[in-house]
């Protein structure tokens, strides 16, 4: 059958109708999902750090400003952006793409370094390019001494704002011979203290007996030696001296100005003027000399109390330092004159009274410590009692003392029972009597050594005092947390040329000590100094021109660092820099100045020249 021409004429009506919609569909659909930009046509307008700028403090940033505005945030997030400064990449943070569409930020993650940088980006409509800039960034650094003063690396000794830096070396490392001296120096201590008290307590016929002179005497004699030797070797410590120059007295008067500097040696003094009951132990009993004798004695122990004079702590504290001192010495002294002297061989009543009595009043002196240290213990390490290393000695110490409870009654017991029914002291029950003594003496003698560690630790509770610089700061703050603490001073704290001062307080020891100014103002770099400080003390930035403030406005203030347990938590701050005052530049005058004629002035008057005062 043979289709009309009416039909194929309809059929190619409709198949081109079709057709054009299907076109007009396609076209419009292209319409809408072209891109806005044609394909690799974005470039850069402007930057920051600007193209062949020389930047001469660390960015923080990077800023590019594209001519024509991007799709979305993502574009940002993913296009191709890099940084490379003298062959070295430089770490970049995520790219962020700024309200307007154009602008694309991102933060540098580290300090780039000394050269030629190169900026490189792409985006993904195949835009690409790259720019240059020279980076010459100077960090800035200070040396500080062992003691808080500091040295510059200039060869001279600056001065700043009446602030003296001197030199300073590093100092001996004696800190282990102290401790060890220090153990002597309790146990010399309070075998004067324990035995001359227990003559005046318990054994009026003790300086009868040359056994017991020689012991006093000698105890006393090793005592002053031992403190002179701390003397010493914490001179050499705090002023890097030699030992020959440090065994001057009066290179300590001049050295040891700290609190616990000035103890030292006050009780230094106190040891030597009790060698007038020392070396003539009769003079205990005497009622002449009895009184002054006993108020040298109080004070010598007393001053043990002090030792962390100086330092934040309450005042109770050095109270309770002083009890705990005297019932310590009263106790551990009688020991050793009980095992030294009274139980060496058989002996009369005398020694057997001597021995009850200070069987009784080892207990209550005994119970004072106890006492006394729980409350020292709580005071200096309250709840941080385990998370610090004096707060852990503390609790060893507490172990070792509670066995000592079941000691102290066991001998009191075990005394009474001997001497009963016998008032005579042979040679056997003067050995089991020693034998036991021994004993007890021998935890007395380790917990006084813990005691040595502990006083060379750092209590959460008690921390060393600020000291103030000499110079006076614009800015001054103290940032601190559990285990960092900084105190930061500024001058004049306007932009322009500036001077800081830096001081470590805790911890003991740092590495990696830094500190960043950053403005909040965009588009400007921040600073970034490294403070080699190893130990406590303070670093100086002299106001030289190496330290320079170029924005006003608010700056953030950090503080970083790490120790041997790890990362310390950092610190931060801000600070307010106004703009430096700008002085008006005042106006030369004319050398000659031309005035109207009058009836009573020359015609011309001739005028100095004034001095032109440049602004600043």
């Amino acid at each position: 059958m043979t289709e009309s021409p009416g039909r194929k004429r309809l059929a190619t009506v409709v198949f081109g109708a079709l057709a054009l919609i299907c076109g007009l569909g396609a076209t419009q659909a292209g319409a809408t999902y072209a891109p806005q930009t044609a394909s690799g046509t974005n470039i850069l307008t402007s930057s920051n750090p600007a193209a062949n700028q020389v930047v001469s403090m660390p960015p923080t940033q990077l800023q590019l400003i594209f001519r024509d505005p991007l799709t979305s945030a993502d574009v940002a997030a993913n296009m191709g952006l890099s940084l490379a400064c003298n062959g070295s990449p430089v770490g970049l943070g995520q790219a962020q793409l700024g309200t307007d569409f154009k602008t694309v930020s991102t933060a540098l993650t580290q300090i780039p370094p000394a050269g030629l940088c190169v900026v490189s980006w792409s985006l993904p409509d195949f835009s690409s390019g790259s720019f240059n800039f020279t980076s010459a960034v100077a960090i800035q650094t200070t040396i500080a001494g062992a003691t808080g003063l500091v040295i510059t690396t200039d060869t001279t000794t600056p001065i700043l704002i009446g602030e003296t830096i001197g030199e300073q070396k590093s100092p001996p490392r004696v800190g282990g011979v102290i401790g060890l001296l220090r153990i002597l120096e309790y146990l010399f201590m309070t075998a004067i203290f324990g035995g001359l008290a227990l003559v005046i307590t318990a054994w009026p016929e003790g300086p009868t007996y040359g056994v017991m002179i020689r012991y006093i005497r000698l105890s006393w004699i090793a005592c002053v030696a031992t403190i002179y030797l701390i003397l010493t070797l914490t001179t050499m410590q705090q002023t890097s001296q030699n030992f020959l120059s440090s065994l001057n007295p009066f290179e300590w008067l001049s050295s040891l100005t700290s609190g616990s500097g000035i103890v030292l040696i006050f009780r230094f003094a106190l040891v030597v003027s009790c060698g007038w009951v020392a070396l003539f132990p009769e003079r205990a009993n005497d009622p002449s000399s009895q009184l002054p004798a006993t108020i040298l004695l109080v004070l010598m122990i007393a001053t043990l109390g002090f030792s962390r004079l100086g330092q934040d702590v309450a005042i109770f504290t050095y109270i309770l330092g002083a009890v705990h001192g005297l019932s310590v010495a009263y106790w551990i002294g009688g020991l050793m004159l009980l095992s030294r002297v009274i139980l060496i061989g058989p002996g009369g009543d005398d020694l057997v009274g001597a021995v009850l009595t200070f069987s009784k009043h080892s207990v209550l002196a005994f119970g004072v410590t106890l006492f006394t240290g729980f409350l020292q213990i709580y005071l200096l390490d309250s709840t941080s009692i385990l998370g610090s290393a004096h707060g852990r000695l503390g609790v060893l110490k507490i172990i070792i003392t509670a066995v000592m409870i079941f000691i102290v009654f066991a001998f009191k017991k075990f005394v009474h029972q001997i001497f009963a029914d016998n008032n005579h002291l042979t040679r056997k029950l003067a050995w089991r009597l020693r034998r036991a003594v021994t004993v007890e003496l021998g935890f007395a003698v380790l917990a006084l050594t813990i005691t040595s560690w502990m006083v060379s630790t750092q209590p959460p509770k008690a921390v060393a005092q600020l000291s103030a610089p000499t110079a006076t700061y614009a800015f001054r703050e103290e940032l601190r947390n559990d285990r960092f603490r900084v105190v930061i001073s500024l001058t004049p704290g306007l932009t322009g040329i500036n001077a800081m001062r830096i001081e470590l307080i805790e911890p003991r020891r740092i590495n990696n000590f830094t500190v960043k100014l950053i403005p909040q103002a965009i588009g400007y770099s921040g600073i970034q100094i490294n403070v080699p400080l190893t130990r406590q003390g303070a670093a100086i930035i002299s106001g030289d021109g190496t330290f320079i403030l170029n924005v006003p406005g608010i700056w953030n203030i950090e503080i970083s660092g790490t120790t041997t347990t790890g990362e310390l938590e950092k610190l931060a701050t801000t600070i307010a820099i106004p703009e430096a005052p700008t002085l008006p530049t005042a106006t030369t005058l004319p050398s000659v100045v031309t005035l109207p004629t009058a009836t009573t002035l020359p015609s011309v008057i001739t005028l100095p020249t004034a001095t032109t005062t440049v602004g600043g």
